[in-house]
């Protein structure tokens, strides 16, 4: 049931990504065809929705697999999602300063209606994508919040959707002065490009820094757990955050020989290793298991004479 409902999860999110990658490259195309800052900060902004839209789906991806093998995909995603956002940065001063230099220059001409059917019919595929999202996820039961997202992407596409409006009106009243409303338009969208940019790339090197100090955490937290008495070998160790909380999930091996109770009482140092040592820790599931690879074997334990009894 699992596997089923996260295929279905996935292809949910591969329909956004193939409809907004669609959604960009038409948009792309309309606006150096008929000249349209406006519509090319559009696009610009759409292709941010849509690197926002893979990183997602790399996070899917990435969840499904063992945690052995997620280190690799997420250094992966991270290098992705940054170099996207340099280039979102990019496109997005390109752009700003093409609108500005239009600005000051002054346009001579307006862009065309094209641009307009294609900003106006561009906000209604979006809206499809976005309905079929949420129709979508509430069919599985999952609870999705993209209205702040969804509603920044519509301002964008109305400001364009103005922008050349207003354009093309100057050029039916013979007003050459409203021409500068497209690139005024792809100027003010062009903002909102850079402000994805940067918030995405925070955003990448946000993550990088929080996967080095989990990284580190979980080191201190396993050499910890090895230096209590009777813990032979650590098998697993997961530790969830919860708000600004630390829930640990330990598996450990102990000397096959001794009692339930004893085993019980290792568990109880390593869990009490765990809270009082780090104050971020704030509870700490330890399951044992008896460590049976055959004898002889390394422990940190050291009782000879009475291999039953824990010092």
């Amino acid at each position: 049931m699992t596997e089923y409902r996260t295929v279905h999860v996935e292809h949910g999110v591969k329909v956004s990504l193939w409809g907004l990658l669609g959604l960009s490259v038409c948009k792309a195309a309309a606006g150096w065809l008929t000249g349209s800052k406006a519509l090319m900060a559009d696009a610009c902004h759409s292709a941010a929705d849509f690197a926002g839209a893979t990183t997602a789906y790399m996070r899917l991806r990435r969840a499904g697999r063992p945690a052995y093998a997620q280190d690799d995909r997420q250094s992966s995603e991270a290098v992705i999602a940054v170099v996207m956002s340099a280039l979102l940065l990019l496109a997005g001063l390109e752009i700003g300063l093409s609108s500005l230099r239009s600005i000051a220059s002054g346009e001579d001409k307006a862009p065309g209606w094209g641009a307009v059917v294609v900003i106006a019919a561009g906000m209604g595929v979006r809206e499809g994508l976005v309905r079929y999202k949420r129709h979508h996820d509430a069919k599985l039961g999952i609870r999705t919040e993209t209205a702040r997202g969804d509603r920044a992407d519509v301002f964008a596409s109305l400001t364009a959707l103005v922008g050349a409006t207003g354009a093309m009106t100057g050029d039916l009243l013979h007003m050459p002065v409203l021409y500068v409303l497209d690139p005024a338009a792809g100027l003010v969208v062009g903002v909102f490009v850079l402000r994805m940019g940067f918030r995405q790339a925070s955003s990448a090197i946000r993550a990088v820094e929080r996967r080095g100090a989990d990284e580190v955490d979980v080191q201190s937290l396993l050499e910890a757990i090895q230096r209590v008495d009777g813990v032979v070998a650590v098998d697993e160790l997961r530790a969830r955050e919860q708000g600004h909380y630390v829930f640990v999930e330990v598996v450990i091996r102990v000397n096959p020989r001794i009692s339930v109770f004893e085993g019980h009482d290792v568990a109880l140092r390593v869990r009490r290793q765990l809270t009082k040592r780090f104050l971020h820790v704030t509870d700490a599931s330890i399951r044992v298991e008896p460590y049976d690879p055959g004898y002889p074997y390394k422990s940190n334990h050291h009782e000879e004479e009475l291999p039953t009894l824990l010092q």
